[in-house]
């Protein structure tokens, strides 16, 4: 399959370069020249299909070119190998369901994605005798995972920031107690857009491109966004489910929907349902890309300014010169404040939105656990909570992550402890470096360590 830059469509990129470089060259993001088209026999055929056959339909026409189809079907059975036996499930809540994407290792949505990338990396490099520097910024979730997919393969190292003091105890434990030689965590004093930030001059720096092979496992690697289709998928073939609110923060999840359905599957409304740090809200609702300072919320994963996703999004209405000049500005906040006008309703058609507060999540989670004893996490809740504004049926609510990784969220909304029918255990001493919000500090520290 080939590639081509968000910002620049005459480069064409094969797969294999997609995997190594994880961000193009340019400081684009990747996406497919031209995505596979399935017709409605074909999706009718999957119908009650296990996630392992959904998944190997989805990602065989964006592997074929790096893996026989016999290795495809290995790497997807070996990456869900460590979940739950059912790998996703639904609860009925009220009028809606919920999508229970805590069936991971870690305990969250992003353990689909990294489990799978993870298993791609591990036999592509085996196959190639290479070895791979992983660099990823986290707001939690995305850390955990990646790190508890990729620790002990034997020709990777990886490097996560995560902004210090800024995530849940337990996201943070889960990310500084795997013990393992190849994880690096570095607690950097800022935001997570500035995390993302520095992970992205590192891919435009040269230098240290050329000393390292150097490749991304946030959402702007492309191999990460897209596993994230398959529970979609699998939500629409077993259980007829055709409309989604996704929690967003860095539009990834809700990007791999959109993808879905460019792809022919028929989903219909797909809902950005953001925290306080609410940009994705305000472009679909009333054309505002003005940029706010990141707000500190209790859904501390969709605290993000700068959603790296939705230039993907974008690429599909805008000229890639244009992208290029809109995200070059959006670093020193000089950028157009509003999009075409013509541009805006088509995104507005595409998507739903909906902006929940701190303290409408911690109505949300009482009630719930109240009303309906269910239980959930703060991200969960903002989905939840999007919907009744809404007024929404016969929709999925995302369940991003376990509530027992926000425990302190958790216990403030019903106020007093309870018993979660799952846990992590922290074998391992948390080991973390923190760093201040300099790039020059980071590269020394990659080039010390990788």
């Amino acid at each position: 399959m080939n590639y081509k830059s968000t910002r620049n469509n005459q480069v064409i990129f094969t797969s294999e370069q997609v995997l190594n470089y994880g961000l193009a060259p340019d400081g684009g993001l990747f996406v497919p020249e031209l995505l596979p088209s399935f017709s409605q026999d074909q999706i009718k055929s999957l119908n009650g299909s296990s996630y392992y056959d959904i998944a190997n339909f989805i990602m065989q026409p964006f592997l074929t070119d790096l893996f026989s189809e016999e290795e495809i079907k290995t790497i997807i059975k070996e990456a869900y190998s460590n979940f739950d036996k059912e790998i996703v499930s639904l609860t009925p809540m009220g009028d809606n369901h919920l999508l229970n994407l805590f069936h991971g290792p870690t305990l969250a949505f992003k353990d689909y994605a990294m489990s799978l990338l993870a298993k791609i990396y591990e036999y592509y490099l085996e196959k190639q005798n290479k070895k791979l520097v992983i660099i990823g910024a986290t707001s939690g979730d995305t850390g955990s995972a990646a790190i508890q997919a990729f620790k002990g393969i034997k020709n990777i190292k990886i490097f996560i920031l995560h902004p210090h003091n800024s995530t849940s105890l337990f996201q943070r434990k889960q990310m500084t107690t795997s013990g393992a030689d190849n994880v690096f965590n570095i607690a950097l004093n800022g935001s997570f857009d500035d995390c993302q930030t520095l992970v992205k001059q590192c891919f435009q720096d040269q230098t240290i491109n050329q000393n390292f092979n150097l490749t991304a496992i946030n959402s702007i690697n492309w191999f990460r966004v897209l596993p994230q289709s398959i529970y979609y998928a699998w939500s629409f073939l077993n259980h007829d489910i055709k409309s989604f609110v996704v929690p967003s923060g860095n539009f990834g999840n809700i990007y791999s929907a959109y993808v879905l359905r460019k792809m022919g599957f028929p989903l219909k409304d797909l809902v950005i349902a953001t925290n306080e740090n609410n940009i994705l809200h305000r472009i679909i609702k009333n054309n505002d890309f003005s940029l706010h300072d990141v707000v500190k919320t209790n859904s501390p994963s969709m605290d993000i300014t700068i959603s790296s996703n939705f230039e993907r999004l974008l690429c599909d209405f805008i000229s890639p010169s244009d992208l290029d000049d809109l995200y070059q500005k959006m670093l020193n906040n000089k950028h157009s404040k509003s999009i075409n006008s013509e541009i805006h309703e088509q995104l507005s058609q595409k998507f739903l939105s909906i902006s929940v507060n701190s303290s409408e999540v911690e109505k949300q989670i009482e009630r719930l656990y109240k009303n309906l004893n269910i239980l959930i996490d703060p991200h969960t809740a903002v989905g939840a909570m999007g919907a009744e504004k809404l007024k929404l049926k016969n929709v999925a609510c995302l369940a991003c992550a376990h509530p027992v990784k926000f425990q302190e969220t958790v216990r403030q909304s019903l106020q007093h402890d309870i018993q979660y029918d799952k846990n992590f255990k922290f074998d391992q001493n948390e080991e973390f470096n923190v760093l201040d919000n300099n790039y020059l500090l980071l590269k020394e520290y990659i080039q010390n360590h990788a």
